[in-house]
Order: C-alpha cells, then structure tokens, then sequence
C-alpha cells in the first residue's frame, strides 16, 4: 500500500489531505513528466456533494493503480513508491487531467 498526501483540496475524494477511496488510478502513459500525469479518480467537489463516498476516516494507506510507464516507481500497473503526492497546477482543478502525480520520477 502507498501512503498517499492529497493537496487538491476541491477534491470530493479529499479529506484531511488524504483520500476517502480504498484506491487511486494514476494516469499518464506516455508521460516525460509529473505534469503529464493526473489523477483520473479526482471528483470535482463544485460539481457533486463533498466526500460523496461518505468517508468518516480518510485512508492513509491506499492502492494505486498507475500507468504511467516512464516513471522509476512503475511496476505492473501499481506503484510501487512507499508515498506520493497528488496535487493540482492550479487552485481549483475543475477535471482530472488538471491534476498531476508530483511523485513522478522518470526513468
């Protein structure tokens, strides 16, 4: 399981800066960079009820689905870094691929 650090906050999945999903898809297969990734399970919060998963005890520890190749933590479609962190190019991400992995290491 990763340790998982949310810092886009307009997240309906965000709570406390973790995350209230039992796992997380990263996306970017072709990526060079963390900008080229994103978080394809962001929900916008604006668009939908906060922690709409009804979340009590956000996860600390989750799985993640990745698939983004390039990366140095890239094993089997999972990552296999002990923690990452999601965060945003901008305040208040309005779709997913406006959300990056910041963990991102290319190979």
């Amino acid at each position: 399981m990763t340790q998982l650090q949310c810092d886009v906050m307009n997240c309906a999945n965000n709570k406390d800066n973790c995350c209230c999903k039992p796992n997380i898809q990263v996306n970017g297969p072709c990526a060079c960079g963390s900008e080229q990734t994103s978080c394809s399970s962001f929900l916008d919060a604006t668009n939908s009820a906060q922690n709409s998963t009804g979340c009590s005890m956000p996860n600390t520890s989750l799985e993640v689905s990745c698939d983004a190749k390039n990366c140095t933590f890239y094993a089997n479609e999972k990552c296999g870094a002990d923690h990452i962190s999601v965060s945003s190019g901008e305040d208040n991400p309005d779709t997913a691929s406006k959300t990056q992995c910041a963990s991102f290491q290319s190979k």
